[in-house]
C-alpha cells in the first residue's frame, strides 16, 4: 500500500518529504496540541511527538519558498502520534503558483481548495478507497480555512480524508505567504477490502449501447451539488451507471434562494434496449429520488 501510494504521489508531479517526528511545543499547539511529550529531549524544538504531518511540510515549504522556489508540490508517507496510537498518515501541502504566469493564462495562478480535492480524490483511489462512495462534509478542523475545507468520509463518522486550505494564521505562524493547500488522507480508517477469491472475474462489455438523459433541477442553494448526484444515481441501482453534475446556474429565470443544477444520467440497458415506458420509468424514480431533497423538475 505505501509503495503504491507512493508511486501515484510522484506520477503526479508531488516530491516527496521526510521531516521530523518531533516538532517543538509552539508548532504542535498551532494544529491541536499534541498527546505526547518527550521527558528528555535532545531539544527544546524536538519535544513533541507530532499531531500532524502538516508543520513539518510548513516549514519545508518555507526553506524552498525563501530560497526562490515558485511552486512547491510535497507529499509525506508517515505517522501522527494520538492519544489512541500511531496513526498511518499521507500529508500534501501545495504552495505558491499552481500554473507560472504566461501568454496564455495571463497573471500566475495560485493552487485552491480545488487542487487538493483533486489530489486527494485520485491518491484515495490508488490506496483502494471506494471513492464513488464518498461524501463531502464540513469540519475538517481548526487548522483549515472555513469555507474553503472539508472532509471525505464514508457515511457520517469515517473520516477518509480533510482537504482545502489552510487557516491564513496558520500559515503565517510557519512564514508562509499567500494561500496554501493541503491534504490529509488517514489511510488506516480505509476499509479493508473483502475477500473474493484469488481473481476477479474477467470484465464483460456490455452488448448494448447506455444510454443518457439529461435533468435539470431547481433546489435549494445550500444543497451540495454531491448530494443531489448520489441521490439521482441511487435511484435506480440496476439501471443508473452512472450520473455527474454537468451545468450550475443562477441568475435570470431563477428565484432567489436556489440555484440550477442539471445532471447527466446513464442508463445501461442488459439483454433489451430500454423501451420509452421503461425510459420513463426510471426517470420518475430519478425524480422522485431528487424531490426527496428539496429539488424540483425546471421546466
Amino acid at each position: 500500500l505505501e509503495r503504491r501510494i507512493r508511486r501515484t504521489a510522484a506520477a503526479r508531479g508531488l516530491n516527496e518529504a521526510v521531516t521530523w517526528s518531533f516538532i517543538s511545543e509552539s508548532e504542535a499547539q498551532a494544529v491541536g496540541g499534541g498527546a505526547w511529550t518527550l521527558a528528555n529531549p535532545i531539544s527544546e524544538d524536538l519535544k513533541v511527538m507530532r499531531p500532524s504531518l502538516l508543520p513539518g511540510l510548513m516549514m519545508a515549504a518555507a526553506r524552498n519558498v525563501k530560497r526562490g522556489a515558485t511552486s512547491v508540490r510535497l507529499f509525506e508517507l508517515g505517522r501522527r502520534y494520538l492519544a489512541d496510537g500511531e496513526k498511518l498518515t499521507l500529508t500534501v501541502l501545495l504552495a505558491g503558483d499552481r500554473s507560472p504566469r504566461g501568454w496564455a493564462n495571463g497573471k500566475a495562478q495560485p493552487f485552491g481548495a480545488f487542487d487538493a480535492k483533486g489530489e486527494a480524490l485520485a491518491l484515495l483511489e490508488a490506496a483502494g478507497a471506494p471513492v464513488a462512495n464518498l461524501q463531502v462534509m464540513g469540519e475538517a478542523g481548526a487548522a483549515w480555512h472555513p469555507g474553503q475545507s472539508a472532509t471525505l468520509r464514508l457515511g457520517p463518522k469515517t473520516v477518509l480524508a480533510a482537504f482545502g486550505m489552510l487557516h491564513p494564521s496558520l500559515t503565517k505562524r510557519f512564514d508562509l505567504d499567500g494561500p496554501v493547500a493541503a491534504v490529509e488522507l488517514f489511510l488506516d480508517a480505509i476499509p479493508a477490502k473483502r475477500a473474493t477469491g484469488f481473481a476477479r472475474p474477467a470484465y464483460t462489455p456490455p452488448v448494448l449501447q447506455a444510454v443518457t438523459r439529461d435533468f435539470a433541477f431547481i433546489v435549494p442553494s445550500a444543497l451540495a451539488a454531491g448530494d443531489l448526484v448520489r441521490a439521482v444515481k441511487g435511484a435506480d441501482k440496476a439501471t443508473i451507471t452512472d450520473a455527474r453534475l454537468f451545468d450550475l446556474f443562477t441568475g435570470a429565470g431563477v428565484e432567489d434562494g436556489k440555484k440550477s443544477l442539471a445532471v447527466e444520467v446513464t442508463l445501461q440497458p442488459g439483454e433489451k434496449s430500454f423501451t420509452d415506458a421503461e425510459i420513463k420509468a426510471v426517470a420518475d424514480k430519478v425524480v422522485a429520488a431528487a424531490a426527496k431533497l428539496g429539488a424540483n423538475l425546471r421546466g
